[in-house]
């Protein structure tokens, strides 16, 4: 097969030339549900995922293959497509570098161990962004609601917009890449790293209880006696450069919780 070009996996802003080709190619995205193609080989993990995401008002359809994959994009015009680090049938930047032919739709990789270096020569071929698999339901659907393009993302669940980017002081989040940016500056955030500083940033200036923390990123109720904030918390600050005794971005209110100041010096 001769090498194909992998296109940009950021769309490109309204009007360009390159979203006019997708138009022509998609169409723009209907009313209705998210429409997920998901390449699942495992039929238990398929069919727990199709019971679990349909609820969030998302249409899934499921391909046991790369191959069978490559044929439904051109037949259901999806507008996300998951699938694993080890896709049968076709591997995996093969994979990603075809459908980037075809569309720039969100691609996004479940990762598992040993998976590093495919997901990265996928990333690097035109995939948006990695997720853990086995896949955890409220963090999957949040990062797909979060992987569409600002122009095409569906009503927002009780009326609020959540943008692609964040930006507030020298913290910049990018939802399509999943990454950090401080000072400008890369940061790899784990999952719920990447969830805490989503809900922190979204509430930049204000204190954050432990209770709502983790209800927002957890997504069940705070155990009377748990350290794994915390554990959190110390390694995001590690990796922003922040100290507990003289933070720059998270502050402890003791006896409450956390609050994000980006305008500190």
């Amino acid at each position: 097969m001769p090498a194909l070009s992998p296109s940009a996996s950021v769309p490109q802003p309204s009007g360009s030339p390159d979203q006019e080709e997708r138009v022509e190619r998609g169409g723009e995205r209907s009313e209705g549900p998210l429409r997920v193609l998901l390449i699942e080989p495992e039929s238990e993990q398929s069919h727990q995922l199709v019971l679990s995401l349909t609820g969030h008002d998302m249409d899934i359809t499921v391909c046991v293959d790369g191959a069978e994959a490559l044929l439904r994009i051109g037949m259901i015009r999806p507008d996300t497509l998951v699938t694993s680090a080890n896709p049968p049938e076709v591997d995996l930047e093969t994979l990603v570098r075809v459908t980037r032919r075809a569309t720039d739709i969100p691609i996004l990789i479940g990762v598992g161990p040993g998976d590093s270096q495919r997901a990265m020569r996928a990333l690097a071929a035109g995939a948006t962004a990695c997720v853990n698999r086995p896949y955890r339901i409220p963090e999957l659907s949040a990062l797909l609601r979060g992987s569409l393009p600002a122009g095409d993302a569906p009503v927002p669940i009780n009326g609020v917009q959540h943008p692609v980017a964040l930006r507030s002081g020298a913290l910049e989040l990018d939802a399509l890449g999943h990454r950090l940016f401080v000072d400008g500056n890369p940061v790899n955030l784990a999952l719920r790293e990447f969830g805490i500083m989503d809900f922190l940033m979204r509430n930049s200036g204000r204190v954050v209880s432990r209770e709502e923390l983790w209800t927002e990123v957890w997504h069940k109720p705070l155990p009377p006696v748990n350290n794994t904030i915390a554990v959190h918390i110390r390694r995001l600050r590690h990796k922003l450069g922040d100290s507990e005794s003289q933070p720059r971005f998270i502050h402890t209110v003791r006896g409450i919780g956390y609050r994000l100041d980006t305008l500190a010096p």
